[in-house]
């Protein structure tokens, strides 16, 4: 059995304390950096998520803002596209409207030149004249038996300041039992074609103006002229 010595002990070399520090130093150094690597690039992955997270919510934003820019877009066309055709409809009445109102204006100023050329002849306005009077005279003459009047001055034919010698001269010459029975004669400024008979007792007028015989033929005859411009359009 072998024994050592304190002097073979004290021989063997010792552990270097100055090495062990390095190496310990330099252990935690490397793991310093290892954790400060891992860390980083968890932090750079955190932020990277986060990054893609911000972006994904700014492009749903974008999106949905695209969209509702679009649908406006959209509607906004479908405003203007609807007024502009209702527009287009008012318009196109308008115009009709004026229209017929324009042809109904030049029909009523043809009926009215045929009539005032009618009037201008003299023997036609004596005649309906005549007949007017004695038909208005037959019917103030006769009282509720059948009995006659005695009343003077019964009629006032009012005519026109130009006409009223020509006319004159027709009662006067043709139909002298007129004046014999209360007609009388009167010129009338206000009058240029035609004539008017007036009641004297009973404030009544008979008006065979140009303007009145006009008035009456286009309530006649308006409502068939638009009825015949209506039919032409839709022809059309």
């Amino acid at each position: 059995m072998s024994t050592s010595s304190p002097v073979d002990k004290a021989a063997q070399p010792q552990p270097d304390a100055k090495a062990d520090a390095s190496v310990g130093v330099q252990e935690l150094i490397d793991r310093l950096k290892s954790e400060g690597v891992q860390e980083g690039q968890q932090q750079a992955e955190a932020l990277l998520a986060e990054a893609k997270k911000q972006a994904a919510k700014l492009i749903d934003a974008a999106r949905a803002e695209a969209a509702t820019i679009a649908s406006e877009a959209q509607l906004q066309a479908e405003r203007t596209q609807t007024n502009g055709k209702r527009a287009l409809e008012l318009a196109s009445r308008d115009a009709s409207l004026h229209l017929k109102e324009q042809l109904q204006h030049e029909f009523r100023g043809w009926v009215g030149g045929l009539v005032r050329e009618q009037f201008e002849d003299a023997e036609f306005v004596a005649e309906l004249i005549r007949e007017m009077a004695t038909q208005a005279i037959a019917t103030l003459g006769a009282g509720p038996a059948g009995a006659q009047s005695d009343q003077t001055a019964k009629l006032k034919l009012l005519v026109s300041p130009d006409g009223a010698k020509s006319i004159e001269a027709f009662v006067k010459g043709q139909a002298a039992d007129m004046l014999r029975q209360g007609v009388h004669l009167q010129a009338d400024r206000s009058l240029t074609h035609g004539f008017r008979i007036q009641i004297v007792d009973d404030d009544i007028e008979i008006n065979f103006s140009d303007e009145a015989v006009t008035a009456a033929l286009m309530r006649f005859l308006a409502p068939k002229f638009r009825q015949r411009i209506s039919s032409l359009a839709n022809d059309a």
